[in-house]
């Protein structure tokens, strides 16, 4: 963090100011989609976004955020401007104001603690709200370089780049301050640098270069291997253009404790949820029965055995403890329920300017932002969606004069809807594009390897080829799509949530894809086993049954076990084998729990069936070391560790042996 600041900003206050700073930001990237949309209704709204600038101005002030203060005095000052009636906000002051909002989400998300909110912004808002006549007339102010930020994504490459010992490099690119064609000789010089390794990210951004307005651009550039002395000297010997001043190179050391530093004070700022009053009355009410609970038992163990009628008494004191800490928990994880529409909400500014990439027209819709999601839940499944988002409007909706072809309304409508399934929440993206191409996928799967010529393959199995890991029918790497990051990663993310995902298409008509995740993965039901000795327990939501079959209904084919009842034919998996423990088994009595893993379904032998359970799922110490196919521990009543099973992990293990 940059010295000055640090003295200014108050730890204890920051991570209250970034919850509350997002909500507002998030709000006023809505109003100004609103008057994108419907410029005339900005009279409507001023009231609320001058509210809005002068409560992000003051928080900033109080948190010592100086230079954000300043930037937020001159974003009020314009509105003002518009609410005494001399100023109408056009095209490209919304324009403006929503790439600041993308900067302060940002500036929350990864660079609060470590440098002040660029100054750019101050001038350039600045620059709005003064004499419109002077901003005709005059030259614009300089603009200060502005920093090299990696967004997360970024960061996460870099880091992953640089933990398979592959280089990252930084280089600057120096302009002397007559330097005409900054912007001709930055691209040169890229292309230039493309012989050498991938350029990861500028600054300023790509598209902005064009504004001539820097005296340095600084570039990150991915390579698999060490530059060369001689091919760091061609860098930085750079044939220097007119007003180019000089190049600089540096290698970056990827520091794992300062990364870490900065996302654990990200996570303090974004665990604050708002909790209506009446919600927690109830659960103190509930913990005020228990405490009158424990006072009855306590005099209850002080008198002592008085024959039946303290028996009795007991046993009306537990079966009321039990219903109240069953109200109790209901009531503790309300408390962690938040609406939907509370992760809905930052998805039109990421279509509208994925729609603008792409150059196509889209509306986005919301059905059910009421129904109530696990927070936890709720942000992890901002990335999936995000990217699923992201394929509708790249690979799903088409191109204007195609959609005008097939008499479709030339607007794309993709639709976000959210309803409950008994334990289960399922949030579907739904677009009324193209479809999938089932030969296109087959053709690309086929190129990659992922599938050989002779298979046959059904509908739903050609579908689910999209999931492949790098799996991609993007015809060119772009901004959007093409990066080798496919809808595995999407996949992969809800296994994690223990969730799943579907995907219905028809030629032509569109694509939904259903995500379908647990309403909360703090306290599950689960069907709990033993096996020698250690209690398992499988989620609940994926055990279909439990059954207890003879040893000679186990028919080994290959390395593998299966149990056939006609039409189905279910491979089983040994988890004592699979985890070292050892009973002796009745071969007349052998108990297994039946799973469901995708369109199929895999069966695990077990020693003993204990029956269902509800469990408060905790993480294992990661110093323990990682085991991929269990998800967890939880505290049994009797004061035994059960082991939690990822029935998916496990089921993997079990087809692919």
């Amino acid at each position: 963090m940059d010295k000055e600041q640090s003295k200014h900003v108050d730890q204890e206050l920051l991570s209250t100011y970034i919850a509350e700073s997002e909500e507002q930001v998030e709000r006023l990237v809505f109003i100004l989609l609103q008057i994108e949309e419907q410029p005339e209704r900005q009279s409507e709204f001023i009231d609320e976004l001058f509210r809005l600038a002068h409560n992000l101005k003051g928080s900033s002030g109080i948190a010592g955020l100086t230079q954000l203060k300043e930037t937020m005095h001159e974003v009020e000052n314009l509105f003002d401007r518009v609410r005494n009636g001399d100023y109408q906000l056009n095209a490209s002051d919304v324009d403006l104001l929503l790439s600041l909002t993308d900067d302060l989400v940002s500036y929350f998300e990864e660079s609060i603690l470590s440098e002040p909110f660029p100054e750019k912004w101050r001038k350039e808002i600045k620059a709005r709200w003064c004499d419109q006549s002077t901003n005709v007339n005059s030259k614009p102010e300089h603009k200060s370089d502005p920093p090299l930020i990696l967004n997360k994504e970024e960061k996460k490459k870099v880091a992953a780049w640089q933990e398979g010992n592959k280089q990252v490099y930084g280089i600057e690119l120096h302009f002397t301050n007559e330097a005409p064609f900054r912007s001709v000789s930055t691209l040169i010089f890229m292309k230039y640098l493309k012989e050498y390794g991938e350029i990861l990210t500028t600054a300023p951004v790509f598209e902005e270069l064009e504004q001539e307005e820097y005296s340095c651009v600084k570039m990150v550039l991915l390579r698999e291997k060490p530059l060369t002395p001689e091919q760091e000297l061609k860098i930085i010997d750079y044939p220097v253009n007119e007003g180019v001043d000089g190049v600089k190179l540096r290698q970056w050391q990827y520091r794992r404790e300062e990364s870490g530093n900065i996302y654990d004070e990200k996570i303090k700022g974004t665990q604050t949820i708002r909790v209506e009053s009446e919600r927690i009355d109830k659960v103190i009410n509930q913990l005020g029965k228990i405490l009158t609970l424990k006072t009855g038992l306590l005099h209850l163990f002080q008198e002592g055995y008085n024959g039946k009628t303290s028996w009795d008494e007991l046993g009306k004191s537990l079966q009321e403890l039990e219903q109240t800490v069953s109200s109790l928990q209901i009531n503790a994880m309300d408390l962690r329920m938040i609406p939907v529409r509370q992760v809905f909400t930052r998805f039109p500014k990421i279509v509208r300017d994925i729609a603008k990439k792409c150059g196509k027209k889209i509306e986005l819709h919301f059905v059910g932002e009421d129904t109530e999601i696990d927070k936890q839940i709720a942000e992890a499944l901002i990335d999936p969606l995000t990217h699923l988002l992201r394929n509708s409007i790249d690979h799903g909706i088409e191109e204007l004069e195609e959609r005008r072809k097939n008499g479709k309304d030339p607007v794309g409508h993709i639709t976000l809807n959210a309803h409950q399934e008994g334990g289960h929440i399922v949030i579907s993206v739904s677009d009324d594009g193209r479809g999938l191409n089932q030969e296109k996928i087959k053709n690309k799967a086929l190129k990659a390897g992922i599938i050989q010529e002779n298979d046959e393959l059904s509908t739903e199995e050609v579908t689910g080829l999209i999931f492949a890991p790098g799996f991609s029918t993007a015809e060119q790497v772009s901004d959007i799509s093409g990066r080798g990051v496919g809808l595995d990663v999407v996949k992969n993310g809800l296994k994690r949530l223990q969730g799943d995902i579907e995907v219905k298409s028809l030629p032509y008509a569109g694509t939904e894809f259903a995500l379908k995740v647990p309403l909360t993965l703090a306290i599950i039901q689960a069907f709990m086993v033993k096996v020698g000795g250690q209690v398992f327990g499988i989620p609940v939501g994926d055990v279909v049954q439990s059954i207890v079959i003879k040893e000679s209904s186990i028919h080994l084919v290959g390395d593998r076990m299966i149990y056939y009842r006609y039409p189905e034919t279910i491979p089983l998996l040994d988890l004592a084998t699979k985890f070292n423990f050892k009973y002796e088994r009745n071969k007349d009595l052998i108990p297994v729990v039946i799973t469901s893993y995708g369109q199929g379904k895999v069966g695990y032998i077990v020693e003993e069936l204990i029956g269902l359970e509800e469990i408060m799922i905790k993480p294992i110490n990661k110093s323990m070391g990682e085991v991929k196919e269990i998800s967890g521990a939880a505290l049994l009543g009797n004061g035994h560790i059960a082991l939690i099973l990822d029935n998916q992990a496990l089921a993997d293990k079990a087809i692919n042996l």
